[in-house]
Formats: structure tokens, C-alpha cells, sequence
């Protein structure tokens, strides 16, 4: 039997932390400043808020373009500012019209609105990658190792993530073949062999991808590699038009879809904004195909019933943070 799973954020949300889409951006301040919790007396000195500047700049600069873009959200770099100043968390009122992805969706329609797209995706890369770091990641080293001595014949995965932490299992000789044809393999990644490995198609890029925006090429990083390594991470938010390389990506992943006999999602509920998504599932789904959708919540069970209808769909309803 060929087995495809599918990871969304909330199977990373579980293992390493990382922000959910109603999250991402937004809760990048309360979630990674190295404040003390809500309520301590002291206030902190200048050279604390001078250095709680410098580390959420890009923030500081996406509130600013974000609150004159959209006049609802007027107050939000006031108070991150306040924030700062007194030592404590930011009290921010999002609603989903404002979520990056609805945001997004409205930024892409207007080339105006390329540099802060690009801001966006910095940040958007910064909150991934502070909040994954040193993380426990107890349910995706749990799935790895129920890999070992399976060949990439019989199972095959799809991440919606930008995040590392889904990576090859040394130890274990648990490997993954991105099907990317890098231009560059930084050292530390020696290891890595095209060909070799089970199928991890990352349909939206990858932090440990950097991007040379100049000429398109792609060089595979350390997973867990930093700014002083230079370029941009090779990322897509919703609703981005992929490079070339990304789109290939896709077509192998409308193959793996054809191919499976089983596919499990997991914490991914197939968004409406993700229409590519839907659109590769349901364009590609045999008839008869058995599904097995894995989330903390009914309602996620209960759409994709809606949308494979000629499909057995089990859902299990279970907290992934517990898996570990």
C-alpha cells in the first residue's frame, strides 16, 4: 500500500511550537521577547528596550506600513510601542479579516505592495524559526523513526510548513529527498543525496532554502541556519505565486496524490484561501481512496467529508502535542 501523509501547521504547531496561521506575524512579539510574564513591577531599562527594538524591528516597521494600509488596526504600533517602553506583553486584538493570510491575499493584487511582502515573509521566517528553536519536537522524532526500512515506494509526505523540523534522522538512517534541484549543498549538509531517501515535497519552500532573489538559485542549508547565513529563505505565504523550481514540486506532488492508496492528513484542515491546495486533492483523488484526517478538531473532520465525498474518511480527533 502506498502511504502519502500531509502535515499542516498544526502537526508543528504540536512538535516544535510553531505559530498557527491566526498567529503567525501577530503573536511574534508575546510569543519569542524575553520579557518577564505579564505583571512584574520593574521596568525595564533603556538598553533592554533598545535591544527588544533592534530584535523586532521588521515588526516594528510592519505596524507602522500595516495600521496606515488598513485604518481598523489603527493603535497597534502605539501599543506595541507602550509594550516595549513598560516591560510587558503586547495586548493586541487581531480578528480574521486582519490574519496574514487575508492580508496577503489583498497585498498581492497591487505591485505596490512588494516591499512589504517581502517584510512580511522575513517576519513571517523570524517567528518560525524562534519559536521552533530548541524545541522538544517529541511528535515529528516520533513519526521519523516509525520511518525506518520504509522505501520511498511505499510512502511519501506533503508539508504545508516552512520549518525544519521534519528532518533526516542520521541515527536512524532516515532520510528525505526534496526533489529540488539545488544549485548549491552548503557542507553540513553532505549528507544529502538527490535520489536518495523517502519523497518531502515542502509545496511553500523552506526556511534551510536560501534564495539568491537575483538569479533563482537555491541552496540547501543546515536546518538550522540563521541570518548571518545570508539570502532570503526560500518561503511562499499564501497566495505568493511560487518560482519555477516550487511549482515543479507541485506536479510531483498531483503524482503522489494519483498514486496513494491511503493519505493522512494531519493538523491540516485544507483552508478555502489554500485554493491550490484543495484544487491538487481534489483534482487528483481516485475514487475509492481511504483518508485518514488527524485534528483536535470535528469540524476539520467533518470538511473534508464535505469535500470527498466519494471517499472513506476516518477521522480521529486527538491532541498531536500529546504524542511525544
Amino acid at each position: 500500500m502506498r502511504e502519502l501523509f500531509v502535515f499542516g501547521a498544526g502537526a508543528s504547531r504540536a512538535s516544535g511550537g510553531t505559530p498557527l496561521g491566526k498567529d503567525l506575524v501577530w503573536d511574534y512579539f508575546n510569543g519569542c521577547s524575553s520579557w518577564s510574564p505579564v505583571g512584574h513591577d520593574a521596568l525595564p531599562t533603556e538598553e533592554a528596550q533598545d535591544e527588544q527594538r533592534r530584535e523586532f524591528a521588521d515588526l516594528i516597521v510592519f505596524f507602522g506600513k500595516i495600521e496606515s494600509r488598513y485604518p481598523q488596526l489603527s493603535g497597534i504600533s502605539q501599543e506595541l510601542n507602550a509594550a516595549i517602553n513598560e516591560g510587558r506583553f503586547a495586548d493586541l486584538d487581531i480578528g480574521k479579516p486582519y490574519y496574514i493570510d487575508e492580508i496577503m491575499e489583498d497585498l498581492v493584487r497591487d505591485t505596490k505592495y512588494a516591499d512589504e511582502i517581502k517584510l512580511v515573509r522575513r517576519i513571517a521566517a523570524q517567528h518560525i524559526t524562534q519559536t521552533s528553536y530548541g524545541s522538544n519536537n517529541d511528535f515529528y522524532k516520533k513519526f521519523i523513526k516509525s520511518l525506518k526500512n520504509k522505501i520511498r515506494d511505499e510512502v511519501s509526505i506533503i508539508s504545508f510548513n516552512f520549518d525544519c523540523l521534519l528532518d533526516d534522522d542520521l541515527s536512524e538512517r532516515v532520510y528525505f529527498d526534496y526533489l529540488i534541484e539545488f544549485d548549491g549543498i552548503d557542507s553540513r549538509r553532505c549528507f544529502y543525496r538527490p535520489g536518495r531517501g523517502i519523497i518531502l515535497l515542502k509545496l511553500h519552500g523552506s526556511l534551510d532554502w536560501r534564495l539568491d532573489t537575483s538569479t533563482g538559485a537555491i541552496t540547501l542549508l543546515p536546518a538550522e541556519w540563521g541570518e548571518s547565513c545570508g539570502g532570503e529563505p526560500c518561503i511562499f505565504l499564501p497566495h505568493e505565486e511560487v518560482n519555477q523550481k516550487i511549482s515543479q514540486l507541485w506536479n510531483a506532488a498531483e503524482e503522489s496524490v494519483r498514486r496513494a492508496d491511503k493519505i493522512t492528513f494531519i493538523g491540516y484542515s485544507l483552508p478555502t484561501y489554500d485554493s491550490d491546495a484543495i484544487k491538487l486533492f481534489q483534482s487528483n483523488v481516485h475514487g475509492g481512496i481511504w483518508i485518514e484526517v488527524i485534528d483536535f478538531s470535528k469540524a476539520t473532520i467533518d470538511r473534508f467529508k464535505e469535500l470527498f465525498p466519494n471517499s472513506k474518511i476516518e477521522g480521529t480527533i486527538r491532541d498531536l502535542s500529546k504524542d511525544g
